[in-house]
């Protein structure tokens, strides 16, 4: 069968054997071994690896690996062996990476990296001040919901959950009012 994909076994050998700390002979050596393992492996194996360096080849370096591991697994899961197929396939993964790649890098090189200054004169970026607003936010819900949780308990159980919370055991005749208020009103702790 000829191919159509232009991307050689001895090519994504190297793709493989560059991660390893070897060089001179025995990267050629791995490089070797590499190229006799992926003759042996089944047509569709062969097929998405092809398809895939191809493609990730055509991705911002810093990618390249993940995108090519990504690629392989997507044309893998499909189990085909048509390469027409294979290069759809991988093809339509690269468009969708570039349509997501190009709206995160500018979001992150736009307005996120620009310097401000605070109310003392010190200079941060407003991606930094975004990821604290966050975090500030997370907590005050988790205080907001905590509160509301605390004042629909009952004043009967609400020792006993205070005791809980502090690590104290709990004796037999509070345990059970406790399981016994949750059955009744499970609800409580969801809303």
């Amino acid at each position: 069968m000829k191919t159509q994909i232009k991307a050689s076994y001895r090519d994504i050998a190297k793709l493989f054997a560059k991660h390893l700390p070897i060089e001179g002979k025995e990267f050629g050596d791995k490089v070797g071994e590499f190229l006799t393992t992926i003759t042996r492996m089944q047509p569709e194996a062969k097929t998405a690896l092809k398809a895939s360096y191809v493609f990730a080849s055509k991705v911002p370096k810093a990618e390249q690996d993940d995108f090519f591991q990504e690629l392989v697994l997507a044309i893998l899961e499909r189990r085909t062996k048509d390469e027409r197929l294979a290069y759809a396939i991988a093809r339509f993964d690269w468009v969708d990476f570039w349509r997501k790649y190009t709206i995160r890098q500018h979001f992150l090189a736009g307005s996120l990296n620009q310097v401000y200054e605070d109310a003392e004169g010190n200079e941060c970026q407003l991606g930094e001040l975004l990821v604290g607003e966050c975090e500030f936010e997370r907590k005050m819900d988790g205080k907001l919901d905590a509160q509301s949780i605390w004042n629909q308990l009952p004043d009967s159980i609400k020792p006993i959950v205070q005791k809980r919370l502090e690590g104290k055991p709990l004796t037999n005749t509070e345990r059970q009012r406790l399981n016994y208020h949750v059955k009744q009103k499970p609800m409580v702790l969801v809303s």
